[in-house]
């Protein structure tokens, strides 16, 4: 399965050209970008496309588009996350569509992956929300995750990204040079090898909206 981040409010706009390409829609729900017109907006648009509605939730930091770590009690995180995903759930009941994921954006989502206490904060809100709905974490952190698998009853769907520069499984930090990758073919070919791994588990592969190669890539393996 093919994810992307939309709903983030870009100039232009290029959720309707990917929309159609992909299966699952990671949609800005105002901690890094949107507000409730862009939420409603891109539901509206998954809907007619038949894709997956995912939550994106982020740190409250639209300046750096929720890409700097913040040092939150679990107290203030629990609250901050709870507010984002609980309204955007609103939203699609509203609407009449189902919330079906949860995918952190940005620093959270590396937070999520490396600090135990901001995973558990995020799996408690889920929970507290939706104890069914499935965390969207980056592959090849089985063992990291186990803990969280068996006590929290958890489940995961893992994740590798397409577009983003890897020493082994894991990434290249974004203030590094090959962080991310500018050119549509590499960015297939990767994706293609992804399809072939079998060393860790792959559940959906993420494409950026904000990157032009990513968007023609994803339009190569459409037509491919």
């Amino acid at each position: 399965m093919i994810n992307c981040d939309l709903g983030e409010c870009l100039a232009p706009n290029p959720d309707a050209d990917i929309m159609p390409l992909i299966d699952m829609a990671n949609i800005a729900c105002g901690g890094h970008a949107g507000d409730d017109q862009s939420i409603q907006k891109t539901l509206q648009l998954a809907q007619k496309n038949q894709v997956a509605i995912g939550v994106h939730p982020s740190y409250a930091d639209i300046p750096n588009f929720g890409r700097i770590s913040q040092t939150l009690t679990p107290k203030a995180l629990f609250s901050l996350l709870y507010q984002q995903i609980n309204h955007f759930q609103s939203l699609c009941t509203e609407q009449n569509v189902r919330l079906e994921y949860v995918k952190p954006h940005g620093a959270l989502y590396h937070d999520m992956m490396h600090k135990p206490h901001v995973l558990e904060v995020i799996c408690e809100v889920i929970s507290k929300i939706d104890q069914n709905l499935p965390l969207v974490v980056q592959a090849g952190y089985e063992h990291y995750l186990k803990n969280f698998e068996n006590n929290e009853n958890r489940l995961f769907l893992h994740e590798a990204f397409a577009d983003r520069g890897y020493q082994g499984m894991q990434m290249i930090a974004r203030a590094e040079k090959g962080a991310v990758l500018t050119r549509s073919k590499e960015i297939v070919s990767q994706y293609h090898q992804f399809l072939l791994e079998k060393s860790f588990k792959i559940d959906t592969i993420c494409f950026h909206s904000d990157n032009i190669a990513s968007i023609e890539a994803l339009k190569q393996i459409k037509n491919a």
